[in-house]
């Protein structure tokens, strides 16, 4: 009965997102710009879900009909796009992301990066909604409100994904490469490590709203969350993952609460006993008994040797976006597994100085809003946004975990709320100075110049 039903009830629910998605793109464009950002937004890490849509009319475009709905109800019902202090950085970044993408078409004689014959253009545009999305939060979320709303939205994605891998992951006693967790993004081509690293940031942005966050409803759905989190995050088998993961609960300790720091303790001391069997396995892979480094890891420092070679060919500008892949496709290489030197050998020194400043600006941002906030919830989205993007900044060391779409989306989007909570913040002590200063404070002569009633 089960088996029969199962059909009929997921074409229903597919009929029901394509066609409310488009009523939800309507309504955001003539009246709530946040509607579309939240659909968006809750589908982008799941293109299990999405890639059904792709039989319907213009199907493979739902998600940037939705982006665009988005875009035109800011300045339709949100009065045009908010500036915070990391715009013009950001902006300056995507610009130089595609000037980098005429820069490979015109080293390798690639089609000009103006239409669809351009493979690497089309390659950009999703990287380039991608980090889109940042302008897109902070200027159609605009109170705490809809700041709630849409954690939650994301909360319960990253709760969802991680109880289906929960339910439909079995880890086996020792370590096997071929059962390591994709999650979903196996649908997209990316891999465990993709994975295992987007459920880095994401707990450990969830964490950081959890220690701070005195909402009692919203407390244990993060707690599920982390919970649920813990077993894709152990077996993707992601050590990049391990270490954001590790590193994050040292420097939470550090700032809000001193009990993480025994964890991290026990961890260190006791890690071999502590962590499932096949997750010891994994780490201690590394090296071989006879200390020679693993397939995996020898791989990357002959990739990175290549990237280099690369670098000092093309110093200041790069070899262009994607210049890495273009160079090596006989080689069948596709990436430098180390983003850092992507960055390098791709976009030279002025795009690796950029990406620098983003990693600093999301830090700064993280850390004026912990610092700051006007609520428990806000210092909890600073918190969290500081935890996210050292789980960010240390997953790249890996790989490229900062260019995909699927799984890069929400380090964005977490940024723009973070910003968006700046702005709440100076709003607020803006108007707590103009109460402040509209008082009249009678001293000195004007106490003199009262007048005094007349006794009966």
């Amino acid at each position: 009965m089960i088996a029969f039903l199962r059909p009929i009830i997921s074409w229903i629910l597919v009929n029901t997102l394509y066609f409310g998605g488009i009523i939800t793109a309507i309504i955001s464009i003539a009246k709530k710009a946040e509607w579309a950002l939240y659909l968006a937004v809750a589908l982008i890490p799941q293109p299990n879900v999405y890639h059904k849509l792709y039989s319907f009319p213009y199907g493979k475009d739902f998600i940037d009909m939705l982006i665009i709905a988005v875009f035109i109800g800011i300045f339709v019902n949100k009065k045009g796009f908010s500036k915070s202090d990391n715009s013009v950085i950001v902006l300056i970044f995507l610009i130089v992301s595609y000037i980098s993408v005429w820069n490979v078409s015109l080293n390798f004689g690639l089609p000009t990066p103006i239409t669809r014959e351009s493979q690497v253009l089309v390659i950009w545009k999703s990287y380039c909604v991608m980090i889109f999305t940042y302008f897109l939060t902070v200027s159609a979320i605009k109170d705490e409100k809809q700041q709630k709303q849409l954690v939650v939205i994301m909360t319960l994605v990253v709760l969802y994904v991680a109880v289906k891998s929960f339910r439909n992951f079995t880890a086996g006693a020792s370590f096997v490469d071929e059962s390591r967790d994709a999650g979903p993004f196996w649908v997209a081509g990316l891999g465990s490590n993709h994975y295992g690293a987007f459920i880095a940031y994401c707990f450990s942005f969830i964490l950081g709203l959890f220690l701070l966050d005195k909402d009692r409803k919203r407390k244990w759905l993060y707690l599920a969350a982390l919970i649920f989190s813990l077993h894709p995050l152990f077996f993707t088998f992601s050590r990049g993952a391990y270490l954001a993961a590790f590193s994050v609960l040292a420097v939470y300790g550090l700032l809000k609460d001193r009990r993480l720091l025994v964890a991290v303790v026990i961890l260190v001391l006791l890690w071999q006993v502590v962590l499932p069997t096949s997750v010891v396995e994994r780490i201690q892979m590394t090296e071989s008994g006879t200390g020679e480094l693993e397939s995996s890891a020898a791989a990357r420092l002959m990739l990175w040797n290549s990237a280099m070679d690369m670098f000092h060919e093309y110093p200041i500008f790069g070899s262009g976006f994607k210049g890495f892949t273009v160079a090596h496709i006989s080689e069948h290489w596709s990436d430098t597994h180390n983003f850092y030197l992507k960055t390098l050998c791709e976009q030279g020194l002025i795009g690796t100085f950029l990406l620098l400043l983003i990693f600093l600006g999301a830090l700064r941002s993280g850390w004026k809003l912990f610092r700051g906030g006007t609520s428990q919830f806000q210092r909890g989205l600073g918190l969290g946004f500081i935890g996210c993007a050292i789980a960010h900044a240390i997953t790249n060391v890996f790989g490229d975990r900062f260019s995909y779409y699927e799984m890069g989306t929400y380090f964005w989007v977490f940024w723009g709320l973070t910003d968006r909570g700046i702005l709440l913040m100076k709003s607020a002590k803006q108007q707590a100075t103009q109460v402040e200063n509209s008082v009249p404070v009678v001293t000195g002569k004007a106490m003199l110049e009262i007048p005094r009633r007349k006794r009966v």
